[in-house]
């Protein structure tokens, strides 16, 4: 009974693990897609390969779920180790155990955008009615009292209207009279994934005392 547990639980791990490495095996064509979609040059085609390849709903629309599950897949992957070539050395076997690593790599770019600039400039101010009925005001005074009479009166107060009308034509203001495009730029990075193989560990395995014993160690770099 035990026995039979133990064949179903390392059928499972050996399952798995194929399971794992065929995944994996697909990470440069996902690291391909993505640095496409990282330079804006991906087809929707694409995106949605590469959706399916990571796991998720294939609608042809890269968001924060794709964007995770692509992390998540380059993450399990660059855990995953695989043997390489064995050698045998006094009836021992050693093995090399290497990682297909993804790594990011911080690429700038420009990034450019247009925007109105408000452009301003001294235009003539309109009359203020105030202003104007008050020198109207004020010069029918001042001419009623200079004249004593009711007409120096209506000439002052033409006359009043008049300055104060030519006083209020020279004075500006300053206004927004329109609008100028000036394109901002500014430097981004935008993460570009590339591979690279990379030792893990080694193995050797070795008979002693009629059994096979294995030893995991490191190799000196």
């Amino acid at each position: 009974m035990i026995k039979k547990i133990y064949g179903i639980f390392f059928l499972t791990i050996l399952l798995s693990t194929q399971t794992f490495a065929d995944e994996c095996s697909q990470v440069p064509d996902a690291n391909s897609i993505y640095r496409s979609i990282s330079e804006s040059t991906a087809s929707n085609l694409s995106i949605r390969r590469l959706q399916q390849i990571v796991g998720v709903t294939a609608d042809g629309i890269w968001g924060r779920q794709s964007d995770a599950a692509y992390s998540n897949l380059i993450s399990r992957c660059n855990s995953y180790t695989y043997p390489g070539i064995s050698l045998i050395v006094n009836e021992a076997k050693i093995t090399d155990f290497y990682k297909n690593q993804t790594v990011f790599e911080q690429i700038p770019f420009q990034s450019c955008s247009n925007e109105k600039i408000p452009v301003y400039g001294e235009i003539k101010a309109k009359p203020e009615v105030g202003a104007v009925v008050g020198g109207a005001v004020l010069g029918g005074i001042i001419g009623k009292t200079v004249t004593k009479k009711d007409r120096g009166a209506a000439v002052g107060a033409i006359i009043g209207g008049a300055i104060a009308n030519e006083s209020q034509k020279s004075k500006t203001k300053t206004e927004v009279i329109g609008y100028e495009n000036l394109q901002r730029c500014e430097t981004k990075f935008k993460n570009s994934p590339k591979e690279e193989t990379v030792y893990s560990y080694s193995t050797i395995t070795f008979i002693l005392d009629g059994k096979e014993q294995t030893i995991e160690f490191q190799k000196l770099q």
